[in-house]
């Protein structure tokens, strides 16, 4: 637990944790505002970072294939740091407001708007929760869809949608969060082709679970995890459940999705699409945005594209001017903590 300030920002109390920290409402007494608070241990995330290279070295040396995974761990602090600047100016993207680093301490501090309400749902394997009402859950989904257009939009792969990095914010409103593993593709491309398997397994497609020496679609991998979001959020628990990684896999990659006989038709025949298992055939955002069960058969259609993503453009150089003082701390760390 932490105690006291950092620059101007009090701590309140805990209300998340994780491998890479933990997560704390701060007060800022400039201001009169509270934030969410996401502090970085550097050495945990230093720690992690050596075990994910042990084992994806060893997926590596097992198919043969190339990855893309970082050669310094903090990089993927100065690279969530880049892809939440692009991101901020969507409503249904968490805001990032500053990053606070002291070469000095173990903490990064990554300050951002407050999402009182918290995740959307705490799912875990073999628990259950209260479902969500058609009606809420389609409410819900309609505001996570129009972030991930945005995010496809900006050349961004989520890769990690999930109940725990989908906040909602006092007024009910969701925020996507959590950029951690996300993947920035090329301008010139209309798909990202990912070699890197990493996924949290529960929200992992059968494609990431296969050992075949072959990349993934990347917005296919985006639909697949929103997919077993959106049956979460209407059943209380994940479609594919087990507490053996391996038997997961199996379950995913083989099993066919069983559906509570409460789900109407229309929820029905979308997560069936959502959930092919041929990434090939999945249905794509276009399509989910006006499905009848999502536009209730066209009374209520969504933002178009043009609508959704008309948000003023940031240039390289201003990305480079924001991010500019987390960039300069964090070179001072990596020296510090150079292998």
């Amino acid at each position: 637990m932490i105690e006291g300030k950092v620059n101007q920002y009090y701590f309140i109390k805990e209300i998340d944790s994780g491998s890479y920290g933990r997560v704390y409402t701060v007060y800022d007494e400039n201001i009169n505002q509270y934030f969410a608070c996401k502090v970085i241990s550097k050495s945990r995330l230093k720690r992690n970072f050596r075990f994910a290279q042990v084992a994806r070295r060893r997926t590596l040396n097992r198919n043969g294939s190339s990855s893309s995974f970082e050669d310094d761990p903090l990089n993927q602090i100065k690279k969530e740091v880049a892809i939440f600047k692009k991101m901020s100016k969507h409503p249904n993207i968490a805001l990032l407001v500053e990053v606070l680093d002291d070469a000095r301490e173990d903490n990064i501090y990554m300050v951002f708007e407050l999402c009182e309400k918290g995740k959307i749902m705490d799912i875990k394997v073999n628990k259950r929760v209260e479902p969500y009402t058609e009606e809420k859950a389609r409410k819900y989904f309609r505001d996570i869809v129009l972030g991930l257009e945005y995010c496809h939009f900006k050349k961004i792969i989520h890769r990690d949608i999930k109940p725990d990095n989908l906040l909602l914010t006092a007024n009910d409103k969701v925020k996507i969060s959590d950029f951690g593993i996300s993947y920035m593709f090329n301008e010139n491309q209309e798909d990202a082709n990912i070699w890197d398997k990493n996924a949290s397994p529960l929200f992992c497609p059968p494609e990431a679970c296969s050992t075949e020496k072959k990349s993934m679609k990347g917005k296919a991998v985006d639909i697949w995890s929103l997919g077993v979001t959106l049956y979460s959020l209407v059943h209380g628990y994940c479609p594919f459940e087990d507490s053996n990684i391996i038997n997961l896999c199996k379950k995913i990659e083989e099993d066919p999705v069983v559906f509570s006989p409460n789900i109407s038709n229309e929820l029905k025949d979308l997560l069936i699409k959502m959930l092919q298992k041929d990434p090939e055939k999945r249905i794509t955002l276009p399509d989910i945005k006006v499905h009848s069960w999502v536009t209730e058969n066209n009374t209520n259609p969504m933002l178009s594209t043009e609508e959704n993503c008309i948000y003023e453009e940031i240039t390289e150089e201003e990305i480079a001017n924001a991010v500019q003082p987390a960039f300069m701390f964090v070179s001072k760390v990596i020296f510090f903590f150079s292998f």
